[in-house]
């Protein structure tokens, strides 16, 4: 029987009550190193426990197809206007894509053969070779599902413009991998052979995602009988180095050491002992055989030339004082280091080497923070819960285009990195639907999405309990880095000319799909033909 279907774009969201009348062909374009994807949804309502089979039929040379399943997740509640969840769509409807509560398109289930309950929709991903041949091409995509089936017609312009790999990028990317959830999602102890058998699944998704920088886990305190902390552990830090290192990610960073109890306090607290500030005796003397033994750790590994040392998430100007006291005692014991750290403040100057800027912050602070980057200094952007509202965030509400459009901005504001905080912080229970909202205490929940892009097993539900399924939006984040990569490639005016055709601002973004694709389309010919030169 043939399925009934409708062809999307990567870059609009797509719901299991989404109607069909669209598109029935495919026209889309990829850079060589790079990758193009499509969303198919059909009216074939699956039983489960069919037979689901797709093939490329004529694919060109150096073109490969992977199909995944798109499974939905549940939107309790708006992002709102501030920081949390809102249940008053009153007051966000103006920028949010739908009243919640509602369900959405974002798992992408790698293929097992069978298939589970509920209606068909499908994300796939074809990926141009470095060396495949640049021209257009022609091809079909046949779906079989049980005695339903269906054959997708696609053109395809494979462009002269090259993404470099990973190895070679020039665009930093990081989406911080907290160790202890991944063992308690995964229900393994950190650091047992079941553990890092897990972590490998998520270095795999890291690597292809474009991320070039692990956070490694903190050295742990060793204590003597009285309590004193008279040694660290780095054993735990050390084996997710090598195997981080291993899977291709270009470098790691060491843990947080210290962080401020109130927004407004002007000390630090050591994490492993939040009465001990850093800037008395005490807190010195921890800091320098924590530092002295993180660098005795380096060393020993041989990794100096890729490491990076984090202090402090997100110092703020009333804490610069003890921030600076913390990065000159690391530099002291660890010469030569990188520091590299989300911030809040502009006054830090010469106590790290990487400002990691929350986009709302930067914008705030912009003419400071340009005159930061005139004087050399290395700027990336990040994203997190805060501000929510309109500003551009990666969730279930706001604009598919939005998580790809934040790398854009990157570009735009020269800055050559992108952080966010949340990449597999669930708070649904395994066996469970997932839940888009994370929430907090107090019964409080961030916006839906922001603090995860990819589905750790067993929130998957039927895989083997070591998958990490992509989100949507983590798709999103790969090709946005892409973009950033091919960006870069452009002189500086030329590039801003093409991206403020979609975006100029964080909060002055296109929310077109088919008008950020005919823009993505100019700066794939745009950058061959420069190569052509």
């Amino acid at each position: 029987m043939d399925m009934k279907y409708s062809v999307f774009s990567e870059n609009e969201w797509v719901y299991p009550d989404s109607t069909l009348g669209g598109a029935v062909s495919a026209a889309l374009d990829t850079p060589r190193g790079g990758d193009v994807c499509l969303q198919l949804l059909t009216d074939t309502v699956l039983g489960g426990g069919e037979e689901l089979a797709v093939k490329g039929c004529g694919l060109p040379k150096g073109v490969t197809l992977t199909a995944y399943r798109l499974l939905p997740v549940n939107v309790a509640e708006n992002s709102g206007p501030k920081l949390f969840c809102t249940k008053n769509y009153d007051e966000v409807k103006d920028f949010v894509t739908r009243q919640a509560p509602f369900e959405v398109y974002d798992i992408t289930e790698s293929l097992s053969g069978k298939t589970r309950a509920g209606r068909l929709a499908l994300w796939l991903r074809l990926d141009a070779a470095a060396d495949a041949l640049p021209g257009a091409y022609d091809f079909r995509i046949s779906v079989k599902a049980g005695e339903n089936s269906l054959s997708l017609p696609v053109s395809l312009t494979v462009h002269a413009a090259k993404v470099p790999p990973l190895a070679d990028a020039k665009f930093g990317m990081v989406n911080w991998v907290y160790c202890d959830p991944v063992a308690a999602d995964h229900g393994v102890e950190a650091g047992s052979d079941d553990f890092f058998r897990i972590l490998r699944e998520y270095f795999a998704n890291q690597t292809d995602m474009r991320n070039t920088h692990f956070m490694i886990p903190a050295g742990k305190p060793v204590r003597d009988v009285e309590g004193k902390v008279v040694d660290f552990d780095f054993t735990l830090a050390e084996a997710v180095a090598r195997e981080a290192l291993d899977a291709g990610l270009n470098y790691v960073m060491g843990g947080f050491t210290a962080r401020f109890k109130e927004w407004n306090d002007p000390d630090m607290y050591l994490l492993w002992d939040r009465e001990v500030g850093v800037t008395g005796i005490e807190g010195f003397r921890q800091l320098k055989l924590y530092y002295t033994r993180a660098w005795e750790s380096v060393c020993r590994m041989g990794i100096a030339d890729r490491y990076y040392q984090c202090l402090v998430d997100e110092p703020q100007f009333p804490n610069s004082l003890a921030y600076r006291a913390m990065s000159g005692i690391c530099r002291s014991c660890m010469p030569g280091v990188k520091i590299h750290d989300p911030v809040e403040t502009t006054d830090i100057g010469g106590a790290l080497d990487v400002w990691v800027v929350k986009q709302a912050v930067y914008e705030k602070h912009i003419e400071n923070f340009r005159a930061l980057q005139s004087f050399g200094e290395e700027m990336w952007l990040y994203t997190c819960g805060f501000p929510a509202g309109r500003t551009m965030n990666r969730c279930h509400d706001l604009p598919l285009t939005v998580s790809r459009l934040t790398m854009w901005m990157c570009i735009l504001y020269r800055c050559t990195g992108f952080l966010h905080w949340g990449y597999h912080r669930h708070s649904t229970k395994p066996g469970e639907a997932p839940e888009a909202c994370y929430s907090i205490s107090g019964g409080r929940m961030y916006p839906p999405g922001n603090s995860y892009v990819v589905y750790p097993a067993p929130f998957v539900p039927g895989s083997s309990g070591y998958e990490v399924a992509y989100g949507v939006r983590g798709h999103l984040q790969r090709t946005g880095a892409q973009d950033a990569e091919l960006l870069m490639q452009l002189g500086e005016a030329e590039a801003d000319e093409l991206i403020k055709k979609v975006c100029t601002s964080f909060n002055d973004y296109t929310g077109d799909a088919a008008l950020f694709d005919r823009v993505r389309r100019e700066l794939l010919i745009a950058v061959s033909n420069k190569a052509a030169k």
